[in-house]
Order: C-alpha cells, then structure tokens, then sequence
C-alpha cells in the first residue's frame, strides 16, 4: 500500500468524445495528458501534485513492564493484546486500501475533467472566442472537489477564469497548498503553444470523510476490544478457578494441613492434576501418619535404652571404682612384702629368686598404674564439668616440663603454640594432654630427632588443636581400635601402657561437646585432632 504522497501506479483514461484518444501516465509527481482535437494535431502535457497527506504511520509501542499477575489475567492479556494487533492491522489495511482506490478515482475524475476543458479551450484559444469558454470556466467551482479555474494565452494573459478579478492579468504560476493542488494542462498545437489551463482541485471533503471513517473504525474497535477484554477475563477465570483451587491446597499442604482435597474429577488435565493432587496428599498423610506411629515407637525405644545404658555404667563405675579400692590394699601389701624380701633377704636369694621377686614388684606396680587409670576415667565420666577461660598452651608446657624431669636424658624438640586460650575444665584438659603429649613423648621414644608440636588452626570456622609427633605411628586400618579400652597397636614390651588413656581422653573431649581423630603412618609419626566445642 502506498500514500498519496508516493504513489507511482500508472493509470490510463479514455479522452470525451469531443476529442481524440488521449493518454495520461503519473510518473512520480507528475500527470502527463495527451489529447488530439479532431482536424487537427496537437498535445496538451499536464502536471499535478499529490495531495493527501502520507498515512502510512507507524504505531508506537513499549514493552509491557513485568507484573506479578496471576494466570486469569495473564490469559486475558495475551487475547487482548493478539485482539489488538489483528484489529488494528486489519484496520490499518482496509483504510489504507479504501484511500488508495479513492485517490485512483478522484485522480481519474479530475483527468477527465482537465482533459475536457482543455478541449474546449484549445478551441477558444484556435479561435480567439473566450466568452462561452469563460461562461463554463465559471461554472467549474460548482462541481465539488473544484475551487478555481484560469486559462491563458500564449503570452501569460488571463483570458477566461472563474475568478472574475483575474481576466487580462498577467498572473504568476500557481503554487500548492494544504489540501488543495493545481493542475495545469499545456494546450499546443502543430504551430507551437496556444496557452495553459489551471485548475485548481480540493481533496478536503476526502479528508474529512476518510477521517470519518478512521474515528468510526477505531470506535467499533475500541469497543470490540473492551468486550473482548471483558471474554478474555471471562474465559482466564473458567481456565483457572480450578487451579486455584489446587493452589489453595497446595498451600494449605505447605502449612501442614495435609486433609485438604481440592475435589477435582474432571478428565481434563486440570482435573487430572487435581486427582492427582488428591492422591498425593492422602499418602504424605498416611505416611506420616506411620512416620509417626514408628517415631512414638522409635522414642520409647530410645529411652529404654537410655535408662539401660544409663543403668550399665552406672554398675560399671561403681564395679570400676570398688575393684580399683578393693584392689589397692592387696597390692600395697604384695608390693610392701616384695620390698621387705628384697631390702631384708636379698642377699640370701639366689640371681633367680631375685629375678622372680622384681617381676612381683613390677606387675604390683603396672596394676597399681592400671588401678588409677580405671579410677581417673571412673572420676572423668562423673565429675562435673567447670568451664573456664584458661591458657592451654601453659598447661601444655607444664605437662611437657614434667616429661622432662621423669627423663632427663631424653632430648626431644617440643614446639607449644604460646598463649592458645581455651574454655573447658582445666583439671580435664591437663588430663587429656598428660596423655597426649605422655603418648607422643613415649612413642618418639626410639625416634632419633624426636618431635612433638602442639599447635592450632581454623577449620570450618571450629578451632582444630593438634598434637603431632614423628615416632612410631600406626596403621591406619586399625584406627578404629585407638580409642577403646585396653585395646594396644604395639606390643608392650616396645611401648610399656595400660591401653586405658586414650579411652579417657576421648571421654574429656566428648564431654566438653568436641570431637577427636587420629591420623598417622607407621614409622612416620601421629597426629591426633581434637576439639572443645563452643561451650
């Protein structure tokens, strides 16, 4: 489609009757006639402009802003906005093809009109005769869409127009404007140029009626898209009252009311969803209906067990602690004895003798250290726990300097991070590390550069404290075993021990709410990790 302003299309028109065969063409901006009065041979040029304005205009729009609408709306959008485009194109095309074929019509009309009049005045103007030419010029602005006509002679004179105040004036060439637009037909013949004919043509009354027919096209659109907006609602609302109630039970689930049932069975998808719902929502109750029963059951498990583990150490604290008093008193008598054979009747002993009464001596004295270890872990699992801000570092140095002063001889390098400040039980800690540092001490015993280091660091925004050593090791498969009583990794003749002290110390860490591991490799050394939780 193409406006006024632009139009290229050729078009051709038969010429009256009173004239030849004549051929107009539109080229651009311009109309050419051609026309041959009979007798005689001649052509009359003529040119025109367009006069409607373009009304190819584009139409604006922005991007919808993102809203958080639901689906019935959402729906009802999209149908108005897919109504909108339609229509407007639709729209858009009917008026543009409508203001084509008029401007093709009133473009033939006036060829015609300027083809006539220009016969008759090339008779006017063969035969010098103006009077009956001026009387029709005159009559010309009756005819709608006219609004002044002028013809002059070869010499630029007026010399018939509608426009009495003109005639025998010499008048400049005349100019568009507006709505209205001039067409001037060149009247010549085989001698040369006779004069020119101007009309002066109006296109106003089709503006106006085209402008009619816009505002009353827009108008039955508006109100074609109003009540498609008011169906588009309308049918948003028939798709999704049912999935709102699916959404309403669905929430309902969330806040933990798992008895609603959104009571869909129809066999469309929505229905489907909704029996579907249905159904999941009867088994998450269901199942936590047995959750639950198994839960009841589950704790009344637990506490029995409690009550029976609780039951278990207790007798076995109590059998730890009397065995370990029991004991005492015949071992301090077996090894009182053993001390007064030897300080008394040692010289009448023979080398075996002597050999036997040592050994008496010793196993009194690792039962002793094994009677205290059962009674310190017995005191670990019941004393209470006193939490204070103290400096483990120092304890750690302490425990160390004792190590020193039991074996002088042992030259080993201990590294103590200084002023590691902690909160626990100090009398718990120092016993945890008298057995740490106690086991690294021992372990680095046939080392040549003993090692030990104890230091911290930050690991998962925990404290992590670390006692390290490069002695003997262990094997990682038996790490399970480290930790349980009275169970050994090395023989005792190589590293003498009760196999109770690691045992006690997972037992202080436990009860300050920490956690302890060990890594190592035989021969390479240990590394033991231990926290003491927030407190």
């Amino acid at each position: 489609m193409q406006s006024a302003a632009g139009c290229s299309t050729a078009s051709r028109c038969p010429a009256s009757s009173t004239a030849a065969t004549g051929t107009m063409t539109r080229s651009g901006r311009s109309w050419h006639t051609r026309g041959i009065r009979p007798g005689s041979t001649g052509t009359v040029d003529a040119t025109a402009t367009p006069l409607l304005p373009g009304h190819n205009h584009r139409q604006r729009s922005g991007p919808i802003p993102s809203m958080n609408l639901s689906l019935k709306y959402k729906i009802a959008i999209v149908i108005f906005l897919l109504e909108t485009v339609m229509m407007t194109v639709v729209l858009w095309d009917t008026l543009g093809h409508s203001l084509e074929n008029a401007e093709k019509q009133i473009g033939a009309a006036e060829q015609v009109t300027l083809g006539i009049v220009s016969d008759i005045s090339r008779v006017a103007l063969l035969n010098e005769d103006y009077d009956r030419v001026q009387g029709y010029i005159e009559s010309l602005p009756d005819n709608p869409g006219i609004l002044r006509a002028r013809l002059v002679d070869d010499r630029g004179i007026v010399v018939a127009s509608s426009s009495l105040s003109e005639l025998g004036e010499r008048v400049p060439e005349p100019v568009d404007g507006g709505a209205t637009h001039w067409r001037t037909s060149r009247i010549e013949n085989a001698a040369g140029p006779l004069g020119a004919l101007s009309v002066q043509f109006s296109r106003q009354a089709q503006l106006d009626s085209f402008q009619e027919i816009r505002n009353r096209g827009i108008a039955i659109a508006a109100v074609g898209m109003g009540l498609i907006a008011i169906f588009g609602l309308g049918f948003g609302y028939l798709l999704t009252y049912r999935l709102q109630k699916v959404v309403q039970a669905a929430n309902q689930v969330a806040q933990g009311d798992y008895s609603v049932r959104t009571r869909l069975r129809e066999s469309d998808e929505v229905g489907q969803v909704g029996t579907a719902f249905d159904t999941m929502a009867e088994v998450i109750a269901e199942e936590r209906r047995r959750l639950a029963r198994a839960n009841s059951s589950l704790e009344q498990r637990v506490l029995e067990r409690t009550r029976e583990l609780e039951d278990a150490n207790r007798e076995y604290e109590s059998f730890a602690y009397a065995i370990s008093h029991d004991l005492r008193a015949p071992l301090r008598s077996v090894n009182g004895f053993a001390q007064i054979l030897a300080d008394d009747y040692g010289e009448q002993l023979d080398r075996q003798a002597r050999d036997y009464l040592d050994r008496i001596r010793n196993s009194a004295l690792k039962m002793a250290e094994l009677i205290d270890d059962l009674l310190t872990l017995s005191r670990v699992n019941r004393a209470e726990i006193s939490r204070v801000s103290f400096d483990i570092s120092h304890v750690c140095n302490e425990v160390v300097k004792e190590l020193r002063a039991e074996d002088p001889s042992r030259k080993v390098d201990v590294q103590v991070r200084p002023a590691m400040m902690v909160q626990g039980d100090p009398h718990l800690i120092r016993d945890a590390l008298a057995n740490l540092v106690g086991n690294a001490w021992k372990f680095t015993a046939r080392t040549p550069d003993a090692r030990i280091r104890f230091h911290c660091r930050e690991e998962n925004g925990e404290t992590v404290y670390l006692v390290e050593d490069n002695g003997a090791g262990f094997d990682m498969e038996y790490v399970d075993k480290l930790f349980i009583p009275f169970q050994r990794l090395h023989h005792e003749r190589d590293f003498p021990g009760t196999g109770i002290g690691l045992s006690t110390v997972q037992r202080i860490i436990y009860r300050h709410g920490g956690s302890i591991r060990a890594e190592g490799k035989t021969g390479q050394g240990a590394t033991f990790f231990f926290t003491l939780g927030s407190g």
